[in-house]
C-alpha cells in the first residue's frame, strides 16, 4: 500500500504478471489433459469424423465395461455398424433408459428417433444407440462390455 499522497505504481507490470500465470497454468492444463480415445475396446476404430467424443472405463475386478458418447456425421454410421459387426434395425423410440453405473452423460433420450443394435466380437459385448433425430449430425451411444 502506498502512503496517502503518495504516488501509486502503475498497475501494468502487476497485470502483466498475473496474466503470464494464467497464461502459463492455461498451458500446463492443456498439456496434462489426455488425448481422445482413437479407439473402442477390441481394436475398433474410433470413426475420424467423430467429435466431441467422451469415455469412461468402469473397470470392475472381473469386467469392464466402456462407455462412449460422440457425434457423428451421418454417412458414417453404416461404416460404424459394420467395423461393429452390429445389424442397425430401423428407426424407432424407446431408446434404452439410463441404467445404474452408467455416467451421467450416457443416457440417449428415449424420446428420441433412434436406431440401435447389439452384437459381440470375440469376448466383448456391444451396445450401440443412435440417435437420428438431427439429420445433419447423429449422437452415438456406445457400451463395450467383456
Amino acid at each position: 500500500m502506498n502512503a496517502r499522497g503518495g504516488r501509486a505504481k502503475p498497475a501494468v507490470p502487476r497485470l502483466r504478471g498475473l496474466a503470464a500465470a494464467a497464461i502459463a497454468a492455461l498451458i500446463l492444463a492443456a498439456c496434462s489433459r489426455e488425448p481422445p480415445p482413437t479407439e473402442f475396446p477390441g481394436g475398433i476404430a474410433i470413426p475420424f469424423g467423430a467429435s466431441d467424443v467422451r469415455e469412461h472405463i468402469d473397470d470392475q475386478l472381473r469386467t469392464m465395461t466402456a462407455y462412449y458418447r460422440f457425434d457423428l456425421p451421418p454417412a458414417q454410421l453404416p461404416a460404424l455398424a459394420v467395423a461393429l459387426h452390429c445389424p442397425l434395425g430401423e428407426v424407432g423410440h424407446g431408446a434404452r433408459a439410463a441404467q445404474k453405473g452408467d455416467p451421467p452423460w450416457f443416457a440417449p433420450r428415449p424420446a428420441q428417433a433412434h436406431r440401435s443394435c447389439e452384437s459381440q466380437i470375440a469376448h466383448w459385448m456391444y451396445e450401440l444407440e443412435v440417435d437420428v433425430s438431427r439429420p445433419d449430425r447423429y449422437t452415438v451411444y456406445l457400451s463395450a462390455s467383456s
